[in-house]
Order: structure tokens, then C-alpha cells, then sequence
């Protein structure tokens, strides 16, 4: 199954204290194939994420090992995708 997942940063303030372990899931999570795309948003903080994974369930539980997610810095929206 395929997600676009719309990341929302809640607290700034508190990044830059989990800046380097976010990076290091990130590439994890790149390299596992579960993130397939990551973007950073110019509007707001937050990010866009296309991500391949079992179910919606599997997503969130690899998603929330985002060390942002895990303090509560950042909240995700799934919308389920399809190729055209």
C-alpha cells in the first residue's frame, strides 16, 4: 500500500534537540524502502512523505519511530495513494 503522509511540526522549539537522531531514522526508513520520497514544506514547518508499507497500522508504528513523532514535535495525516 501506498501513503502520501503530510508531516506537521506542533513545537519547533523542541527540534534541533532530536535534529541528528531524526536524520538517522529518516535514512533508516529510506533504506528499508518504507519512506520512497521526503520533502520539506516552504509554507509552514512539516514535510510530505510518500511511503510504501503493509498497512495503514505498519505506517504509523514505522513512522512514529521518528524520533519528532515520538516526542510529540510532529503529527502525521495518511491519505491512502495509488499509481496511475
Amino acid at each position: 500500500m501506498y501513503l502520501h503522509v503530510t508531516g506537521t511540526v506542533t513545537d519547533p522549539s523542541g527540534l534541533a534537540a532530536h535534529a541528528e537522531g531524526e536524520a538517522r531514522v529518516l535514512r533508516e526508513l529510506k533504506a528499508d524502502g518504507v519512506v520512497l520520497s521526503a520533502f520539506r514544506r516552504h509554507d509552514r514547518p512539516g514535510a510530505f512523505l510518500l511511503v510504501e508499507a503493509e498497512s495503514l497500522q505498519d505506517a504509523q508504528d514505522k513512522l512514529g519511530r521518528l524520533p519528532y513523532a515520538e516526542n510529540g514535535l510532529l503529527t502525521f495525516e495518511y491519505i491512502e495513494i495509488s499509481r496511475l
